[in-house]
């Protein structure tokens, strides 16, 4: 009897997998179909740079930069994007499916961690990391921070794994993917590595298997440190003075009352992100949860679940400490992969209870299939309203491509000047785009193409990249590409002023906050 009904738990958990794994895959594909996606400054920075890096085969030291001005990422995000830049042409759309597909390979490397120690454990946190929203805002578009949930799911499968087998390897792979979480998301990653060793450190590990974990993570921020050799530790320098107050680059310091206020709200934030149950059932169930797995701490007798529950709710308090300790804001995109262990500590209560009989089996259906439910009216009102309509928004992709097509072919073929005002100041997102989709669509590139003519070289070598402009004249016209900057309209007209000598031959409308202007030498 017993047999029977693991039996048919066992396949009632395949078949709810399969279709959690379908519906996210589907879903998160549809969102962003059609080039519906976010592409601003920090899309096109980082395509431009990794352009560079791919067309000249120099390689990079560091990467994006932070919203710290001045300091700067380790390079790993931009050799992760490097793999479908090569195999789709520079095509924005791969890097976002790129993300996605990782999302979904990170849960499924998850899933066979756990699955050789607990199966239902395995199956729970699959499916709730599959349902789970920050799994689906963070692949509406490609981003650092919105890698670090997937580098999050990989550290804890590798935590696990280290934990639970006494392999130099698993140290290796521990020490390695703390190091390259710490190049995505700085504010976060830095907590991965000090919990590691911590961890072993109480569990009396052998030195020589701390020694593995160590190397690795020192490994990976080689480059950042030759480059800090290079250029007289200037990041260093710079995250010096911001922690001892001495610059405000870190920002305002906040006392501690108002930190305490700050990071609740924040943490709320990620209880919601981790699940798409309203907040009003989700959070009685994860203070049921907590309950439940502090009482299995102490009495739970399967080592796998008491292990998940004990790592994961010390992560959590680890990181809480940390931004308590912390005296800047922390941001809310610091925190995006705190969500995972939230997810994975509400997964190991769940199957704890799931083992406490008939009634904990019934409860973890019901709460499964509530999850499916709500997970369907929420993606399905978001694709509804949102991702299956045209975007108004004029840094959506679909949109700037729009723009692109009216200037080639408003142009017929013959040169032309092309002047972008962004927010933003620099336009990386239209400079990537002019030789990614104009060339390959066209076949040639702007005569010149800035924020505005005349401009110091803002894009390292970027002559390298425009090989098929067409020689203009005075008689060529400039379009301009105008974002509206509702909180600077006097920029706008400070801007426009730089063309004061042009007359205005032709306006069109993108969108509502995007529009193109077509201007020629005013006849005499």
């Amino acid at each position: 009897m017993k047999k029977s009904n693991k039996s048919s738990s066992g396949k009632a958990f395949i078949i709810l997998l399969v279709i959690a794994l379908l519906f996210s895959t589907i879903v998160k594909i549809l969102a962003v179909s059609g080039n519906n996606f976010a592409f601003t400054i920090d899309q096109g920075r980082d395509l431009v740079d990794v352009r560079h890096m791919i067309v000249t085969h120099i390689p990079r030291l560091v990467g994006p930069t932070t919203s710290i001005n001045g300091l700067l990422l380790g390079p790993f995000y931009y050799y992760f994007l490097s793999l479908p830049f090569i195999i789709f042409g520079g095509n924005p759309a791969s890097f976002v499916y790129w993300q996605i597909l990782w999302f979904q390979l990170a849960a499924a490397i998850l899933f066979f961690v756990f699955k050789k120690n607990n199966s239902v454990l395995a199956y729970i946190t699959a499916i709730l990391l599959l349902l789970s929203p920050v799994g689906f805002y963070t692949g509406r578009y490609f981003w650092t921070a919105n890698t670090m949930p997937v580098l999050t799911i990989l550290f804890f499968s590798s935590l696990f794994f280290a934990f639970w087998n006494k392999k130099p390897k698993s140290m290796i792979i521990l020490g390695l993917l703390s190091g390259l979480s710490l190049q995505v998301e700085a504010a976060f990653g830095v907590i991965f590595f000090p919990f590691a060793l911590l961890v072993f450190l109480i569990k009396k590990t052998p030195f020589k298997q701390i020694l593995f974990l160590a190397s690795s993570f020192l490994i990976t921020i080689v480059p950042q440190a030759i480059f800090e050799l290079r250029h007289g530790f200037i990041m260093t320098k710079t995250l010096t003075a911001g922690l001892s107050g001495s610059s405000g680059v870190l920002g305002e310091k906040l006392s501690m009352s108002t930190r305490i206020l700050q990071r609740k709200a924040v943490f709320v934030g990620v209880l919601r992100d981790s699940n798409h149950v309203y907040y009003e059932y989700l959070g009685i169930i994860l203070l049921v949860a907590l309950i439940f797995g502090l009482y299995y701490l102490i009495k739970g007798k399967t080592k796998v679940i008491r292990d998940t529950i004990l790592l994961s709710l010390a992560f959590i308090l680890f990181t809480g400490i940390f931004y308590l300790i912390f005296p800047q804001q922390v941001k809310n995109w610091y925190v995006l992969g705190l969500t995972i262990p939230v997810i994975i500590f509400l997964s190991a209560s769940l199957s704890a209870i799931f083992e406490r009989g008939i009634r904990g089996k019934i409860g973890i259906w019901a709460f499964i299939l509530f999850c499916f439910y709500h997970v369907w009216l929420a993606q399905s009102d978001y694709l509804n309203k949102y991702a299956l309509k045209p975007s108004a928004d004029p840094s959506n992709l679909s949109n700037q491509l729009k723009a692109i097509d009216w200037v080639y072919q408003k142009a017929g073929g013959k040169a032309f000047y092309v002047y972008s005002y962004l927010p933003s100041v620099y336009d990386y997102p239209y400079q990537y785009l002019f030789w990614w989709y104009g060339t390959n669509k066209y076949g040639y590139q702007p005569a010149d193409i800035s924020y505005l003519p005349n401009q110091p070289e803002y894009i390292k070598n970027s002559d390298i990249f425009w090989t098929k402009k067409i020689s203009a004249d005075k008689t060529s016209p400039t379009f301009l590409i105008i974002e509206k900057d509702s909180e600077n309209p006097e920029r706008i007209s400070a801007w426009r002023g730089n063309f004061s000598k042009l007359c205005r031959l032709e306006t069109t409308q993108i969108v509502d906050n995007l529009s193109i202007e077509v201007l020629s030498s005013c006849p005499k």
